[in-house]
């Protein structure tokens, strides 16, 4: 591949413009829009396919911004054209972050669709950190849209978490500070808060009355329910009073919050259940590490795909996933300071460092290098020893899934 024909598509919901390229950076023919669907994309072949016959281009290059979901199935279908494939084609889905600052490098251009096609083909022609070329890994493909999915899920229950503790502050101030019950969230939390307009209703309670109906909300599980009665107590007597016209409104927003948190967590239950049944189409060795579970495993596999894309490198894997440090250095000087980029793909970098969490807690040698990792600085110690032991992790995945043997702990 010598002589390739660079094509920048600028995609969008009804619409893709083009930008033809060669080698050089010289536009073969003009720009042009076709539509963003069947009839479309099968002019896109025909014009691009003419314009690498009369140009005698030895391969087809096409790039496009990963824009939402609008970019994949006019990849997919170009992936599957047989009159685009006789000649080597390879599709990039750029991260748009990636052309931005491509863009920086031009000191007068447009923002239009026209301009950002050509900057797209330009920022092909010049290669260097390009993605790995899109392939339809259909086992792969299902399990990456389920785990995603369930990504989404998990950020939104996050987020009505929050939610629904800033608006327990109205009612009860002191509840998260107290923590009259380990979860919040729990099943005998929710009903305390929801079963009580007010916390003076609570403070009026008998000391003996509160612990009976704890320990019949706990169903006797409590080790100590007079314990959590007491915070309780306290709760209700030191947060703020609420007044009584805003009762009414606070606490419906807890109702409807809690019952928002509840049916997101059954809906992450069921996407679970479909990425179990998913993953057993997936044969590997993952699952025989401690902590990795099927959902973990399948946010792995399906992000890294086929190894042999990364020459199986666990390098590669690891700068995918964001997990790298940048060096600053200057002729004697070496700073001490290394951020990790915070780059790469954002769903592999979670279901690694959500892994490495569930490891270290569950295999020797993974938690003795957490603790390690966590002792050695005073600031932000968790979220650095996790992300430290999510790049060992790195390590051990790849050899798994490049041997396909089962984890063997190493010996004491």
């Amino acid at each position: 591949m010598t002589n390739p024909l660079l094509v920048g598509v600028d995609v969008h919901r009804k619409t893709n413009v083009v930008c033809p390229m060669n080698i050089s950076g010289r536009e073969v023919g003009q720009r042009f829009n076709v539509d963003n669907n069947l009839p479309g994309t099968a002019a896109f072949v025909d014009k691009v396919s003419s314009l690498a016959e009369e140009g005698g281009y030895d391969a087809i290059l096409v790039a496009a911004e990963a824009t939402a979901m609008y970019w994949w199935h006019f990849f997919r279908t170009l992936d599957q054209d047989p009159v685009l494939n006789q000649r080597p084609v390879a599709l990039f889905p750029v991260n748009a972050r990636l052309t931005a600052n491509f863009k920086k490098t031009y000191s007068d251009l447009d923002k239009t669709d026209l301009s950002d096609a050509f900057v797209i083909a330009d920022r092909l022609r010049l290669g260097r950190d390009l993605p790995q070329p899109f392939t339809c890994d259909e086992p792969h493909m299902l399990v990456r849209f389920l785990t995603r999915h369930r990504f989404h899920l998990i950020r939104n229950l996050v987020r009505e978490k929050a939610y629904f503790l800033a608006q327990l502050y109205l009612k009860a101030s002191e509840y998260t500070h107290l923590k009259p019950f380990a979860n919040i969230f729990g099943v005998t939390s929710r009903a305390i808060i929801q079963g009580y307009d007010s916390m003076e209703e609570i403070a009026a309670l008998p000391f003996d009355q509160l612990t009976e109906i704890i320990d019949d909300l706990g169903k006797r599980r409590f080790a100590d329910p007079t314990h959590n009665a007491r915070r309780m107590q306290a709760v209700a007597r030191d947060s703020y009073p609420l007044p009584e016209a805003l009762q009414g409104p606070v606490n419906l927003i807890l109702r409807q919050s809690l019952q928002h948190i509840a049916w997101l967590e059954r809906q992450v239950k069921r996407t679970d259940t479909a990425i179990s049944e998913a993953m057993k189409a997936i044969p590997h060795t993952l699952d025989t590490i401690p902590g990795l579970g099927p959902v973990f495993c399948a946010g792995i596999i399906s992000e890294i795909g086929d190894l042999q894309r990364f020459g199986h490198d666990q390098a590669k894997v690891a700068k995918l996933a964001g997990l790298k440090w940048r060096k600053t250095q200057s002729a004697d000087f070496q700073a001490q300071d290394t951020p990790m980029t915070h780059k790469g793909n954002r769903y592999l970098r979670y279901y690694f460092c959500e892994g490495a969490n569930s490891v270290r807690m569950r295999d020797a040698e993974y938690g003795a290098y957490y603790k390690r990792k966590y002792n050695e600085v005073r600031t932000h110690q968790h979220k650095r020893a996790i992300v430290l032991t999510a790049r060992k992790l790195v390590r051990l995945v790849v050899r798994l899934l490049t041997t396909n043997q089962p984890y063997q702990p190493r010996r004491p």
